[in-house]
């Protein structure tokens, strides 16, 4: 036991050390991240039995939940684009944000007709997408139906994934088409194919230029952490719904903050 009291007390003194070679900035953020940490904590216990009761959903994800519905009824497919990766790093949240609707369109179409067409313009996506509805049809125990090519590397550039990608949009049984993930500008073409073909289109993406060009389209658009949780509006992640209301605190608690400081600052106790 006095190795096991030593090693704590060792512990201890690095840590005091390590928080005294801390900058004030460095402090904030260490302060900041705890504060986010405990906020998904309390929102994932308090909401633990109805995470999604209250939520606020967006619109193009629940009208995307109809078109998996209207799929299955028709007999025709439900085809998304996950994205490219054109620096070739290390996939990013913004990059993984259509796999949660991926993996409610799989479970929803595992016995359809036309099972859904996952494409993406990256090796480690499409492997994800791959493994995603792999996993439905185990589920479902119809692990015969799956075929690898319900998730598809349509290319490995940004541009070899879009020439990819307009043949799939273009397909005749489409149902429809989501554009979620990291899309570059010249995603337009795709959507304005899917306009043009009068296919029902949902769309997001995390670059800004990308954003501008779609709102020049008929899609249904999630925007921001609308596309990062869409988990959240499709009710299934709880952990992305406990995400959502964590910000929405953080941000109160930021506002408050920056309400006290330019207070302080008036009463001259904050120099």
């Amino acid at each position: 036991m006095p190795h096991a009291g030593c090693s704590w007390f060792y512990f201890g003194q690095s840590g005091s050390l390590m928080l005294e070679g801390m900058s004030n900035v460095d402090l904030l953020a260490l302060g900041v991240v705890l504060l986010a940490l405990l906020s998904l904590g309390l929102n994932l216990f308090i909401h633990r039995k109805q995470p999604y009761r209250h939520l606020k959903k967006n619109e193009a994800l629940v009208d995307a939940e109809k078109l998996m519905h209207a799929a299955a009824e028709k007999g025709l497919r439900l085809t998304i684009g996950l994205g490219a990766n054109p620096n070739n790093s290390a996939p990013a949240p913004a990059k993984l944000a259509g796999l949660p609707v991926l993996r409610l369109m799989s479970r929803r179409s595992v016995f359809n007709d036309r099972p859904a067409q996952a494409l993406a313009g990256d090796g480690s996506l499409a492997a994800l997408s791959q493994l995603i509805v792999r996993g439905k049809y185990q589920n479902a125990l119809a692990t015969e139906l799956f075929k690898p090519d319900f998730g598809l590397l349509a290319g490995a550039t940004p541009y070899a994934y879009l020439a990819g990608l307009l043949p799939e949009v273009n397909f005749r049984a489409n149902a429809g088409v989501f554009l979620i993930g990291s899309h570059r500008p010249e995603s337009f073409l795709a959507a304005n194919l899917a306009d043009q073909k009068g296919i029902p289109l949902v769309a997001g993406s995390d670059e800004l230029c990308t954003q501008a060009v779609l709102l020049a389209t008929n899609a249904g658009l999630c925007l921001g952490e609308d596309a990062l949780n869409a988990g959240a509006s499709l009710e299934t992640d709880a952990s992305a719904a406990a995400a959502v209301r964590a910000q929405d605190w953080l941000r109160v608690l930021a506002a408050l903050g920056l309400l006290a400081g330019v207070l302080l600052k008036l009463l001259g106790v904050w120099q």
